[in-house]
């Protein structure tokens, strides 16, 4: 939807509101749902892509501003006003669907309609930022974890995208496997290149994302919870070793005064890619993106990947798709 187009906007919130609301006619077979429902009935509306909506809206400024670690200066202020006005209407247009549904359906209101929930892969798919994130680099390469033979990873090397073993398949010296049909390989990566919607905006290239500060991160997640979201904000915050300080202060900050600061995830910056091989995301430039796209479509032995996909699975399986968790933080071993 077009950052000026707000009827599209109150369509699309509206929509998402009617879906969520009419969950409320849901009765439970379980005595404490019932009960828990009876007591404090909630449903969330989340959105994706915010962080892309706004570079649309507000252009390649609002990237140099968080460049700059969003100061609160006069062009800075008006930029935070305009963001709180988009989210305030869009929790607004939530609230009173729910609302106005719940009213003509004798249903209790919620008091609390609106979140942004961890954003799952499909989404990411589309190109589209993580929930409110920055997306990790205007190109990148996106590697998603499947079981070896699993029918939606054959239909991806048929629809041409790259298959390598996971960071877990290695030889009996410790290192990676290169070939997925390696019989110690267990698990697959699927490399997708993506590239963000505003990737070719002029000047957008001059950003390097990955050097966002926690302190600008962490502003930008209090305006959506401020602004928008009533329950929690799904929130990983990135941050180097020197920003532990100011990020401690600035948490402990709006604890103290109450700004509605609930909780977000921490986690620490892999500058160095050679250090963590085949992580599930890893910038490219604009050049390795056109050629990794040119090699799939080279690879491409079947232009309908639904069509692909019905060569290896009659159905729905249970087991086919992505792993459960291909996150950063999954790349650790497990302590015994």
């Amino acid at each position: 939807m077009g950052p000026h187009n707000y009827k599209e906007q109150e369509e699309a919130f509206t929509a998402a509101a009617l879906s969520v609301a009419s969950l409320l006619n849901h009765e439970f077979v379980e005595e404490r749902y019932r009960k828990s429902r009876e007591l404090d009935p909630i449903v969330g509306v989340s959105f994706t892509g915010l962080f892309d909506f706004f570079v649309i809206a507000f252009g390649v400024d609002w990237l140099r501003w968080w460049e700059a670690g969003r100061p609160e200066t006069v062009e800075g202020l008006e930029l935070k006003r305009q963001e709180q006005e988009y989210l305030t209407r869009w929790r607004e247009i939530v609230h009173r669907t729910v609302w106005d549904y719940c009213d003509r359906h004798s249903l209790k209101r919620p008091n609390r309609c609106t979140t942004v929930q961890p954003s799952g892969t499909k989404s990411l798919l589309t190109g589209a930022s993580p929930g409110w994130h920055p997306p990790k680099a205007q190109r990148f390469l996106r590697r998603i974890t499947f079981r070896k033979n699993d029918p939606v990873a054959l239909a991806c090397i048929d629809y041409g995208y790259n298959v390598v073993p996971s960071q877990s398949d290695k030889d009996e010296n410790g290192n990676l496997l290169n070939d997925p049909f390696d019989p110690r390989c267990t698990e697959w990566l699927v490399e997708i290149p993506v590239a963000v919607p505003w990737a070719d905006l002029p000047g957008a290239d001059q950003i390097e994302i990955g050097k966002f500060s926690a302190i600008a991160q962490m502003d930008f997640y209090m305006q959506v919870q401020k602004f928008f979201v009533r329950h929690n904000t799904s929130a990983t915050i990135e941050l180097r070793e020197h920003e532990i300080e100011a990020l401690g202060s600035s948490i402990y900050e709006a604890i103290q005064n109450d700004e509605g600061y609930i909780s977000a995830a921490l986690l620490a910056r892999f500058d160095a890619h050679q250090t963590f091989p085949r992580l599930p995301f890893e910038p490219i430039t604009k050049q390795q993106y056109d050629q990794f796209k040119q090699e799939v479509e080279l690879r491409r032995q079947n232009e309908n990947f639904h069509a692909a996909l019905s060569r290896y699975d009659a159905g729905y399986s249970m087991e086919a798709g992505p792993a459960g968790c291909d996150s950063d933080k999954c790349l650790f071993s497990e302590q015994k």
